[in-house]
């Protein structure tokens, strides 16, 4: 038996190992399971395909437990102009070999089983993690570090395109390659993550101009929320509140959906001048294959037909992992709030001997849960309840 389980080894799921192991717990009694084949996989991946350069997110904003480790890190290292700004946004490569050697250095590797977990259940004072073609995983203690990407959200009008032409429609959580290059790509999203696809490509393809489709004009913010809400600035008023309706409205409320940072905004204006990139700020209503291509009926501007369409639109909304949580929230009465997310106490505890971080926690932690400085949060949260 394991005397903790983490259930996802993206950066929440590391944040939360790290502090584990720095804290005495012994490599052999803690497991991470993740159904990539090294941690921050996903984020890895991501980022690299959409060529992000700088991280939106501050430079006290990484894995390690000291949050001027990655200042140290920079000076002590060969990087060209390794924070960006004001906030000094750190360069993404510098972040994620920072981020592999902490891994490294706390050992998590030697605590990695890839997987898929498949279940969940409380059995005579231990927790069970029913993992894929493998056997059931004993342990005191389990954190549900569960990422949001693994389930895309696909808006209604893409659905009827999915299924047929594979090669001509992806959503970049499931882009298993390279962004497609050397052909009129078709982007549509509004926030960092189409920004940056939108950007990249106009960068490669100059003789293939990008058009990218957004619902609304850009929202140029510093940050995906207001920095008060790392501190009690915002959230001592917030961690008062008893309604959870209100706390997730709050959350909302914060948080600057569809919206990119100042910098990147100035480079794809700079791409439009140059003609390598078409904006289009409209509503989709219909999208079909015609002559192998690519049509979007729009409701202001005329069809807009392309070689390829890459969606930027984000992650479903459901609680994550619900495919297989929800049977156990059914069984252990588990309390969750009316948008079906976890009641948890300040410790992130659920029920005794299971923790949320992430998104899961987010009803707690509020509007920053979901990023790097949440997984901070959650991990010293954890730790200190441990």
């Amino acid at each position: 038996m394991y005397k903790w389980v983490i259930i996802g080894g993206g950066i929440q799921g590391c944040c939360v190992a790290a502090r584990l192991l720095e804290e005495r717990v012994e490599k052999e009694d803690l497991l991470i399971i993740d159904p990539h084949p090294e941690p921050m996989y996903s984020w890895r991946s991501l980022t690299e395909k959409i060529g992000m350069h700088y991280l939106r997110s501050p430079s006290v904003h990484h894995v390690d437990a000291d949050p001027y480790s990655l200042n140290k890190y920079a000076q002590s290292n060969d990087y060209a102009e390794p924070f960006r700004g004001k906030y000094a946004r750190p360069r993404l490569d510098m972040f994620n070999q920072h981020s592999l050697d902490a891994i490294d250095h706390a050992g998590i590797k030697q605590c990695w089983k890839q997987g898929k977990v498949e279940g969940l259940s409380w059995n005579s004072g231990s927790w069970e993690v029913a993992v894929a073609s493998s056997h059931t995983i004993q342990a005191e203690q389990v954190v549900l570090a569960i990422g949001t990407n693994h389930v895309p959200y696909y808006p209604e009008w893409a659905l009827s395109l999915k299924g047929e032409n594979v090669n001509l429609v992806h959503h970049v959580f499931e882009l298993e390659e390279s962004l497609p290059e050397n052909k009129a790509a078709i982007i549509v999203g509004g926030g960092m993550t189409a920004a940056h696809a939108a950007y990249t490509l106009s960068k490669r393809n100059p003789d293939q101009p990008v058009r990218l489709v957004k619902r609304h004009p850009f929202r140029v913010e510093d940050f995906d929320s207001d920095p008060g809400w790392l501190g009690p600035k915002y959230l001592r008023d917030y961690e008062k509140i008893n309604c959870y309706k209100e706390r997730r409205r709050q959350i909302q409320e914060a948080r600057n959906r569809g919206s990119i940072t100042r910098g990147l905004h100035v480079k794809l204006k700079r791409q439009m001048k140059e003609g390598n990139l078409l904006m289009y700020t409209d509503e989709i209503k219909t999208a079909h294959y015609v002559d192998g291509a690519v049509e979007l009926g729009m409701r202001k501007n005329e069809n807009i037909r392309g070689d390829c369409l890459l969606l930027a639109t984000g992650a479903n909304a459901d609680c994550p992992g619900k495919s297989w949580l929800q049977p156990v929230i059914d069984q252990l009465d588990l309390p969750c709030a009316p948008c079906g997310f976890p009641i948890v106490q300040p410790s992130l505890e659920w029920k005794q001997g299971l923790f949320a971080a992430g998104a899961l926690a987010e009803l707690e932690i509020g509007p920053v849960a979901r990023n790097i400085a949440g997984a901070r949060k959650a991990a010293e949260r954890i730790v200190q309840s441990s």
